[in-house]
């Protein structure tokens, strides 16, 4: 029994019980490109030495795909248990998760969600003959296939509260079927075995991580998880519990996630109050050029056109470069680097004395 919250600590995270979501068992929609994908719980509260009833696993889920619709997954479980003569220990576990999930494959995309868990282990008196173990974990899980490179960002923001002998993590991450098989009827929480990113946000804190993904199928996931017990101290305590010096605890960790999917090459939107005057073509990512194209009115109404890549000067147009015989349409194709951001400013001086601006910003292809 003691040894059960050691092996469900933070520091080796199991997530076995994810199996029983029953993945492979559930339909996708038709024409969805989320594959598995489900939200859920899986929690636990058991105890020893003292009379009560266990809870187990629920294993109820709802299914989620990338249509914008949000879905959502309660659970609650409590009891108590019972030793001696004024000795209860009090224990309750309680999870929520949210996700929503535009369409994925080969645009961009955004998936968003948060996950809370709480777990407490509450005694009655300042010692009790129970060992009493609660833990729970809400979870979004789902498999999808990306036709196309796409650099992912990862943001995580959390909210964890602890006390006595208790401990939580939030956390959300991205990755190959090969890294993330500890998701799918494995052990073990397995990023890192491929292309993945894993962002976690502890006791009010955030987190934002960015990578490249190559096309193919990956796996999302996020969750919170919480744990707690109630018990004498004993030898080999839980690294997280040896400043505990209560005999029971309670912990609440919530996460807020956002899974931002972009094409390699993405350009920005277009800033400025030039804006309107200027037409910025879409990356090259053969080549990585970009193109500028300046209509007929604008030549017209612009004295000179400066442009600029990631602050150094790359083409200045004026007098007959700019204008030629007579106004016509001009393109300027810039040479950059594909693996590189790079950042675009035009500044134009219009033949009223006005000037403006115009910018806007490339991912990198590679």
């Amino acid at each position: 029994m003691k040894n059960h919250l050691v092996r469900r600590s933070v520091v080796g995270l199991t997530l076995g019980a994810l199996t029983a979501f029953g993945l492979a068992a559930v339909p996708s929609p038709a024409h969805a490109a989320v594959e598995e994908g489900q939200i859920g719980a899986e929690y636990g509260i058991w105890g020893s030495y003292c009379e009560g009833n266990s809870q187990g696993s629920d294993e109820d889920t709802v299914t989620w795909t990338d249509d914008n619709v949000p879905v959502s997954k309660n659970t609650s479980a409590s009891t108590t248990y019972s030793g001696g003569e004024g000795d209860t220990v009090d224990a309750a576990i309680s999870t929520k998760a949210t996700i929503t999930a535009s369409p994925l494959g080969s645009g961009p995309a955004t998936i968003t969600g948060s996950a809370s868990a709480s777990a407490s282990a509450l005694a009655s008196a300042t010692e009790t003959e129970c060992e009493v173990d609660a833990h729970a974990q809400s979870a979004a899980v789902g498999m999808f296939t990306l036709s196309r490179p796409m650099w992912v960002t990862l943001t995580a923001t959390g909210d964890g509260q602890r006390q006595g002998r208790a401990a939580g993590a939030s956390f959300v991450g991205i990755g190959t079927t090969d890294g993330m098989s500890g998701w799918f009827g494995e052990s073990y929480f397995g990023l890192g075995l491929g292309d993945g990113l894993m962002v976690s946000a502890g006791n009010r804190g955030s987190a934002v991580s960015s990578t490249l993904l190559p096309a193919g199928r990956y796996g999302v996931m996020f969750a919170a998880v919480a744990f707690a017990e109630a018990t004498q101290p004993y030898e080999g305590e839980p690294e997280e519990f040896e400043s505990a010096t209560a005999n029971d605890g309670s912990a609440s960790y919530t996460g807020n996630f956002k899974v931002e999917l972009k094409p390699a090459g993405t350009a920005s939107a277009v800033t400025g109050k030039g804006a309107p005057l200027i037409q910025f073509g879409e990356r090259d990512c053969a080549n990585g050029n970009v193109s500028v194209a300046l209509s007929k009115k604008t030549v017209k109404k612009a004295k000179r056109v400066k442009v600029k890549v990631n602050g150094a000067k790359a083409a200045v147009l004026k007098g007959k470069g700019l204008k030629g015989k007579k106004p016509t349409a001009r393109t300027v194709v810039l040479p950059t680097s594909a693996s590189n951001v790079t950042k675009v400013k035009v500044k134009l001086v219009l033949a009223n004395g006005r000037r403006m601006q115009a910018t806007r910003s490339y991912l990198p292809c590679s």
